[in-house]
């Protein structure tokens, strides 16, 4: 999930991650100064991170087609479109294209796509039914709603991180707090099912680490917000970053293959 900032006090809050209500203006001087390169160059780590654990993973779904391994691997593909997006916009000025990208795939899809793998790997068959019908409804409202967003250059004029809440629709945002809200209970409900598996079923040990790391992950990537009240990208895309890398770790973790049971006797 990544955070967009809005007047606030550093905590999270419908449309992303807000800080203490400062600003998110461009900064620089009068004459004209070089954006610090520390801004742009974390959400460009953070992008290329996410994108070659993206592929990994999908690379795994290929050779072994288990359907979470699909599910992460989108999540990870609209992380790495967000971060991409973040880093044109801080480093090249936004553009109504580029903060739709970003504020579609970072604050509205990319946690109820990662909750998908989630259920695909620990729901039963009706549940994930269900949670598929309910995600491809979600996306397509979401897609059509951002793409009809009334978004101008002037609203992003000279704006370090634009702030959604001053231009985007209640509609767009109220989206973005139920899918960060229900992926986010799955995600670390998850965790916390697979924990309470531990106690009769040491096979699925793996699963329950991965998950946990994954849980981990959104919560560091979510957690960059918490540096909103500073007004400076590259802070915020250091916690995407850490939670782009602890989340690929908990992918491969999730996909190792289960232990097989110990014999009572052995």
């Amino acid at each position: 999930m990544l955070p967009s900032y809005r007047e606030g006090h550093g905590v999270a809050c419908g449309d992303g991650w807000i800080g203490s209500g400062r600003q998110t203006r461009r900064p620089g001087r009068p004459g004209g100064t070089r954006l610090p390169y520390m801004h742009w160059l974390l959400p460009g780590v953070a992008a290329a991170a996410s994108a070659a654990f993206a592929v990994a993973v999908l690379r795994q779904y290929a050779a072994r087609r288990r359907p979470h391994q699909l599910a992460w691997g989108i999540a990870l593909s609209m992380f790495a479109l967000a971060s991409l997006a973040l880093t044109v916009g801080v480093a090249a000025g936004w553009t109504p294209l580029s903060f739709k990208l970003y504020y579609l795939f970072g604050a509205v899809l990319n946690v109820p796509w990662l909750a998908l793998g989630t259920v695909e790997l620990l729901a039963g068959p009706t549940l994930r039914r269900l949670y598929v019908a309910a995600l491809a409804a979600f996306t397509a409202l979401s897609v059509v709603l951002v793409a009809l967003a009334s978004v101008t250059p002037s609203d992003l004029a000279g704006r370090l991180l634009p702030e959604g809440k001053e231009f985007l629709p209640v509609a767009v945002r109220a989206l973005a707090v139920l899918g960060n809200t229900v992926g986010t209970l799955i995600v670390v409900g998850g965790a916390v099912a697979s924990g309470l598996a531990l106690r009769s079923r040491r096979d699925l040990r793996p699963r329950f680490e991965g998950n946990l790391l994954i849980a981990l992950g959104v919560l560091l990537a979510a957690g960059g917000g918490v540096f909103a009240f500073l007004a400076s990208s590259d802070k915020l895309a250091l916690g995407l970053a850490l939670g782009a890398s602890v989340m690929y770790l908990g992918f491969r973790r999730a996909s190792a293959p289960a232990r097989p049971p110990v014999a009572s006797g052995s």
